[in-house]
């Protein structure tokens, strides 16, 4: 559809939704990518299979619309309002939802048949959607990890099966919501409310509960991190002279010899290791969230079901270790750049070594 026909059509629509005559405009498999509606009204547009990749439809109104299978990645909607819309099988990936309305909107899985094959699932995943409202909208099985969803409203919303994975969900609103077999690993929860949630067969793995109330959340079945203990007696004193032998250069202090000790479900969250000695160190359960690992020896050592959310592993030691259900989303295993003093690099890298590491069942390293 050219420039001229597609103005016609939504002068002719303009028209019609305020009820002058004019005709429902249908743009049904249409490129409109790269073009600007912003203050264009389309409410009960006809849209199915559209594609309106890098659009800027800034406080666009799309009430009622059909727009079924749209693709809209990497667009800006803020503010956008999708009241009531049918969003089935719709990509958002990468846009800007800030402040958006998806009042009773429907983001379930969806097939448009005419240039989708199989089943589409809604994506929302690693979009800014701050402050929007998704309040009784039905999002079934949508994909929306590492989206930044703090502040947004998702009360009374159907959102089972949804993959909130590493999403920022700090102070959301999900009274009421069912979140039953949700991925929720690696979320932040902070702040948010779940008064009446059924979180039923959820995985928590990697959240923060601490200061979060469940008192009237339903968790039957819910997969959490097993307990774990703070650093006491030896192992406490080996740390605080390795942060001492670190922050002086290796004036005071000593480092930390770990080697084929046992660290299993101990919570050393932010710890610097580096260039720490822990090949063969017992670490199963172990959380490890944030800890700096950077050259250091874990060969042979046993990671299973550890947590490394967002650990830096750059040039580290795996070889032969197990990590076996291991979460190293957003953990870091990119070489290890060598810089002089002044910051400049200097050539020489080291590469982590991840010969024989047993990785089943582990996810999301990315970076590598």
């Amino acid at each position: 559809m050219n420039d001229k026909h597609l103005a016609s059509a939504l002068k002719n629509h303009l028209l019609f939704i305020h009820g002058r005559g004019g005709k429902r405009a249908n743009l049904t498999s249409q490129n409109l990518s790269r073009k600007d509606f912003t203050g264009i009204p389309l409410r009960h547009l006809i849209a199915p299979g559209a594609r309106f990749r890098r659009c800027v439809l800034t406080g666009t109104d799309f009430s009622f619309a059909d727009l079924f299978g749209v693709d809209f990645q990497g667009s800006d909607y803020q503010k956008a309002v999708f009241f009531r819309t049918d969003l089935r099988g719709c990509g958002f990936h990468g846009v800007r939802l800030n402040g958006a309305d998806f009042h009773e909107a429907d983001l379930r899985p969806g097939t448009y048949t005419s240039n989708i094959s199989g089943r589409q699932t809604t994506d929302l995943s690693g979009a800014s959607i701050r402050n929007a409202n998704f309040g009784n909208a039905r999002m079934d099985g949508a994909y929306m990890s590492g989206s930044n969803f703090s502040g947004s409203n998702f009360s009374n919303a159907s959102l089972s099966e949804v993959d909130f994975s590493d999403a920022d969900l700090g102070q959301a609103n999900f009274s009421n919501a069912k979140l039953r077999g949700a991925v929720l690993a690696g979320a932040n929860l902070i702040g948010a409310k779940l008064r009446g949630a059924s979180l039923s067969g959820a995985d928590l793995r990697g959240v923060d509960l601490d200061g979060i109330d469940l008192s009237q959340v339903d968790t039957s079945d819910v997969s959490v991190d097993p307990p774990v203990a703070q650093p006491s007696g030896e192992v406490a004193e080996i740390l605080r002279l390795h942060k001492l032998w670190l922050d002086t250069g290796g004036h005071r202090g000593e480092r930390a010899s770990l080697s084929r000790v046992d660290l299993r479900r101990m919570d050393l969250t932010g710890v610097d290791f580096s260039a720490a000695e822990l090949s063969g160190a017992l670490l199963e359960g172990a959380r490890l969230r944030h800890c700096t690992l950077a050259k250091c020896d874990l060969s042979d050592t046993d990671l299973s079901g550890a947590d490394l959310s967002s650990a830096d592993l750059r040039g580290v030691n795996l070889s032969a270790s197990f990590l076996n259900r291991a979460n190293l989303r957003k953990a870091n295993l990119s070489p290890l750049v060598i810089h002089d003093r002044d910051g400049i690099p200097t050539g020489e890298s080291h590469a982590s070594n991840l010969s024989n590491a047993d990785f089943s069942d582990s996810n999301s390293m990315t970076r590598v």
